[in-house]
């Protein structure tokens, strides 16, 4: 659950692993942090949230795919831990949803720290920016995000299902969008945030940037 490249129980949890070890190293993740994973998926970083702190002062888990958000809910909802499925539309994977991209489920100044793997690799330019902003809106002062994405310096500013990109055939709406670097960049500094650092390599089975953005 989470993808291909985690349906093995060890990969999906050395990758839980994984990415909490960089959340303590750029964003200061500890027992006190309230963090927002938007777009949890079966809960792949509560898990490994749960393995090195035992729990934080709130972690919350958000997701528009039923079937993910209630097995993590049923079976990692503990104290510290809770999940909550909302019903956003998205061109894939729910096309149904009652409501358009606005705010996240979280009053504003709320979390210390938004977790976001591989959601803006399936949203287009104009439900980037609404949730850019969201995201700024949901930070406390100070606040860090953590972001994976499609992006490349010499391509154009958006691009949906690129062909010839990675390893993949992109064959539904919204598989791949990938953004120009300084594009996405513009886009950060328009809603409030900051990029502090960004690695560029191999994050599953494509290409990414990990970025870092605070707010300002």
């Amino acid at each position: 659950m989470g993808g291909v490249h985690f349906r093995s129980d060890s990969h999906f949890i050395a990758g839980a692993e994984k990415d909490v070890k960089s959340l303590v190293e750029f964003a200061g993740l500890n027992k006190n942090s309230r963090l927002l994973d938007w777009g949890c998926g079966a809960g792949r970083l509560a898990v490994g949230i749960r393995y090195k702190f035992g729990r934080i002062a709130d972690y919350h888990g958000v997701d528009v795919q039923p079937r993910l958000l209630n097995w993590a809910s049923k079976n990692l909802t503990a104290p510290g831990y809770r999940f909550t499925l909302i019903d956003v539309t998205h061109r894939y994977y729910n096309p149904d949803g009652a409501t358009s991209p606005s705010a996240l489920p979280t009053p504003d100044s709320s979390v210390d720290i938004v977790y976001a793997y591989s959601v803006f690799s399936h949203l287009d330019g104009k439900d980037v920016e609404v949730y850019l902003r969201a995201i700024n809106s949901a930070l406390v002062p100070g606040g860090r995000g953590w972001f994976t994405l499609f992006v490349e310096d010499d391509v154009p500013p958006e691009s949906e299902n690129p062909a010839d990109y990675g390893p993949i055939e992109w064959k539904v709406p919204l598989h791949c969008v990938r953004f120009q670097r300084a594009h996405f960049e513009q886009m950060c500094s328009a809603a409030g945030l900051r990029v502090e650092h960004f690695e560029y390599g191999q994050e599953t089975t494509v290409r990414v940037f990990t970025w870092w953005p605070s707010k300002n």
